[in-house]
């Protein structure tokens, strides 16, 4: 990496400014200084915006009139920091809390990936496994237990897909496939940005602890994942199809259908009439291409 480039890091929130904090003061402390930081507000009602002003005036805010989801923010701020003249974007959420050491680790890599992912730090008994493929037959990220090239020596290995929290991105990136999809509203939305980055970089994943994540994945069902892995299915096919990607309708939707049938046979706390109804208004809006915050959230 050239001294003279720039990096912005741009964080995206919503209704989450105890956490928010945590994570902007951790960025503030790097031992590699950034050189901007955008913050993106999607419009949060829990007092963000006055935190924001009242503590943080000094860096880059944007609020949003109205929240355009994790998708939608990413674009905003992204699109930001290409506008003025920024090498490097360093996205995250706002639960991630970055190391004082994070983006440097990540810059070390810098002159053979144009699109850098760091490892989590662990957590107890959850060791945050990363390493994978994203397996375009089923539109799914397929995660290894445990990192396995890291154990074999590795000190870096490819990947065909990406997350949005920690990764660096440089601005070539945008250059060749443009900025996030922001119809995504959330979900997926950072799996096919990585895997059209990769048609033109090394997407790669480090080994080097970047940054912590502060709440636990959440693996339970609800209706707002069922929804929008249904839907933005659809808009991921469009997209792989766009690529060139030889993916068959037919196929496709027996996918869905078999995804469907597993989603009802899971046993939680949703009903199963509730399961079935978000499964449906989610093939029906990605079947008519109604992307974007649905009316109903």
């Amino acid at each position: 990496m050239l001294k003279s480039e720039r990096v912005c890091a741009i964080v995206v929130t919503y209704n989450r400014k105890a956490l928010l904090k945590e994570c902007l003061d951790a960025l503030l402390v790097q031992t590699r200084p950034l050189d901007a930081i955008v913050v993106v507000n999607n419009a949060s009602t829990d007092g963000t915006r006055e935190m924001l002003a009242a503590d943080y005036g000094h860096l880059q805010i944007m609020n949003l009139p109205e929240n355009v989801g994790g998708a939608g923010g990413f674009r905003a701020g992204m699109e930001w920091a290409y506008a003025n003249g920024f090498d490097w974007m360093w996205l995250m959420d706002d639960d991630v809390e970055a190391l004082p050491e994070g983006l440097e680790r990540l810059l070390e890599f810098a002159g053979c990936s144009d699109f850098i992912h760091g490892r989590k730090e662990p957590d107890g008994a959850e060791e945050y496994p990363w390493e994978g493929v994203w397996d375009l037959s089923l539109m799914e990220k397929r995660c290894f237990s445990k990192d396995i090239s890291f154990a074999a020596g590795r000190d870096w290995i490819p990947v065909n897909y990406s997350t949005f929290e920690g990764a660096l991105i440089h601005r070539r990136v945008v250059d060749r496939i443009g900025l996030p999809d922001a119809r995504f509203f959330v979900w997926g939305d950072d799996s096919i940005y990585g895997f059209l980055a990769a048609r033109h970089t090394n997407v790669i994943y480090v080994n080097r602890i970047a940054f912590r994540k502060k709440l636990p994945t959440n693996s339970r069902l609800n209706s707002r994942k069922i929804y929008f892995q249904f839907r933005n299915r659809f808009l991921m096919f469009e997209h792989l199809r766009a690529a060139g990607v030889p993916l068959s309708r037919p196929v496709f939707q027996v996918q869905n259908l078999l995804s469907a049938i597993y989603v009802l046979r899971r046993h939680g706390y949703m009903g199963f009439f509730e399961r079935l109804r978000f499964i449906w208004r989610g093939v029906r809006d990605g079947m008519r291409g109604n992307y974007g915050r649905p009316a109903w959230l």
